[in-house]
């Protein structure tokens, strides 16, 4: 009885590893950086800027061919110290490209800026964005405006959808939050107060899509846990909390520290005292290398926030961003001997 028992065994276990790389070869084939490059249907991006020092914005505009009326826009809303575009180039050149309008506050001067005035600062400087549209003949869909916010932009991202009208913005049809952040992990005393609002308040049909590496244990973990349990007011199926794992193969290492979602171009590497604007930047083939730029953007980040866009186009909040733990949601791409990387998991503090 031992042998046909173990026979057995093996077989089971082979066709589970036959159907493990069968799935991921269907998953492979759905997403990863070809995927990402074939949706770059603009040829190029257009850059204009507006402003000095923190009342700088940036926007970033679909070239060949240019939009015109209603457009999609992202609110983008850097990390502390993200000045410049340049740590966020890939991800912003993939948006634009893709057919989105990107608006790129700076709100900060330096480091010794306070967390207190950033989200007046940063709203100025979005309806400064909104008017630079309009002189391109542009003006935002309000049926598919994402607020995106890294760090402390995610702090700004809560509070400008807790009041867009107040702020003279468009409200957010979707929030999307990477490695969250508050005033208390860059200031102390008065200056490091908690600048994120009673996101108890959101509206309970708004999508709220909470990113974080399970590394980032100072700041985006327990912030994003912490955001999680105050939200639970939100509909089912409108909000999850997913959390990327860092992975190790053959001698190479993906942190999933607080820097993950960092996402470098160097075109993209504009100083606040630049000032021969427009700059127009062809699209590329391939995006630029960099240890920063691997499976946790393209399969993590990047998936999400395309599931996001497309979904503005059914109303429908998406399945991979909000499902319960399917494959496909999970999936983090490869190593380059196809070896799967290590799946994302979901936390669910509202039960």
């Amino acid at each position: 009885m031992r042998f046909p028992l173990l026979a057995l065994c093996l077989a089971a276990a082979l066709l589970w590893r036959h159907g493990a790389s069968a799935q991921t070869s269907l998953l492979s084939a759905r997403f990863g950086p070809a995927v990402l490059k074939a949706r770059e249907t603009h040829g190029a991006v257009m850059v204009l800027a507006h402003g000095e020092g923190a009342r700088r914005v940036y926007v970033f505009l679909p070239q060949a061919p240019a939009l015109s009326g209603p457009a999609p826009v992202v609110f983008f809303h850097h990390g502390w110290q993200g000045m410049d575009p340049l740590n966020y180039g890939a991800l912003i050149d993939h948006l634009v490209r893709e057919g989105n309008v990107v608006v790129y506050p700076v709100y900060q001067q330096s480091a010794a800026t306070s967390p207190q005035g950033i989200v007046e600062t940063a709203s100025l400087a979005d309806r400064q964005g909104v008017r630079m549209m309009e002189a391109e003949n542009l003006t935002p869909d309000r049926r598919k405006i994402l607020y995106f916010g890294y760090s402390m932009g995610a702090a700004i991202s809560l509070d400008l959808a807790l009041g867009p009208n107040r702020y003279g913005l468009p409200a957010p049809d979707a929030l999307l939050l990477l490695a969250p952040g508050d005033a208390p992990a860059v200031a102390t005393g008065p200056a490091g107060r908690s600048i994120i609002g009673p996101v108890e308040r959101l509206p309970k049909t708004l999508p709220i899509a909470i990113m974080t590496g399970e590394e980032d244990m100072q700041i985006g973990l327990p912030t994003a846990r912490d955001l999680m349990a105050r939200v639970c007011h939100a509909a089912p199926g409108r909000r999850v909390l997913m959390v990327l794992p860092g992975d190790s193969h053959e001698g190479v290492t993906v942190h999933a520290r607080h820097g993950a979602p960092g996402a470098p171009d160097p075109r993209y590497d504009f100083a606040l005292t630049d000032e021969n604007f427009p700059v127009l930047l062809p699209g590329q083939p391939r995006y630029a290398a960099s240890p920063s730029l691997n499976q946790l953007d393209f399969y993590g980040f990047w998936k999400v926030a395309d599931a996001l866009l497309d979904s503005f186009a059914t109303g429908k909040p998406p399945g991979l961003v909000f499902g319960n733990g399917t494959p496909a949601q999970l999936y983090l791409g490869t190593w380059p001997d196809g070896t799967p990387f290590k799946p994302m998991h979901l936390e669910n503090p509202c039960g």
